[in-house]
């Protein structure tokens, strides 16, 4: 009778999208860099722009499934660049309807060709418009230098607070690239040392707590 749901990226997104009309169960919530709104900073459009090896090299991977999809093939091979080069790669191929000749059967590439605007197309997957009314507690979780996820944590936790007043809401903000959070010891960064285990302790004493808190029913602190 108590369920938590968290996830990472696109399962941060699913984990938003549970929090919608949701089944009394449900009693704690936390979407990790959460896909939130693709234009306007996560994964496809970082400020209107557009970000193409990004784009590229990730759904080269996820080819269409047609009308009877089959597991993936473990032995498949993968995209060759020809080059290690990426820079080199997408200076080469030339201007960006070149990259058809790769992806043009690929539906979701392509309504990133076809939108290039924050039009209705792109304003309508903005899952923020629909997190309203929440009962539960909510625990969103971002990284500063998280390159594929930055501006989702932060536009999530805002629209439940100004939509679902009331409701436990915090979120938190480390020093992560994309899921850093969930992995490792977090105390470093490239060359950076923190002389902090920032990810060991968010798991232990954040994100355990929280999920925990949810599960026995007690009223959660201010958070």
């Amino acid at each position: 009778g108590r369920m938590g749901i968290y996830g990472t990226s696109w399962p941060g997104f699913y984990a938003s999208a549970s929090m919608i009309d949701a089944h009394p169960a449900l009693k704690a919530v936390s979407p990790q860099a959460p896909v939130t709104d693709l234009f306007m900073g996560d994964d496809s459009f970082h400020n209107g722009a557009f970000m193409l090896a990004a784009n590229f090299g990730f759904y080269v991977h996820f080819p269409p499934r047609g009308p009877t999809p089959k597991p993936p093939d473990a032995n498949a091979a993968r995209f060759d660049y020809g080059t290690p080069d990426g820079y080199d790669y997408h200076r080469r191929l030339g201007p960006l309807s070149e990259t058809r000749r790769y992806l043009g059967d690929n539906p979701y590439y392509l309504m990133h060709l076809e939108h290039p605007t924050y039009d209705p197309f792109w304003k309508a997957r903005n899952i923020t418009a629909h997190l309203k009314g929440l009962k539960h507690a909510v625990l969103t979780v971002g990284g500063w230098f998280d390159a594929e996820d930055l501006v989702g944590p932060l536009l999530t936790y805002r629209s439940i607070e100004q939509s679902s007043p009331g409701i436990p809401n915090a979120i938190v903000m480390g020093p992560w690239a994309h899921g850093d959070w969930s992995r490792g010891e977090g105390n470093r960064l490239g060359n950076l040392d923190f002389r902090s285990p920032t990810s060991a302790y968010y798991r232990e004493a954040i994100e355990y707590a929280f999920f925990a808190q949810g599960a026995t029913g007690l009223a959660y602190p201010s958070i």
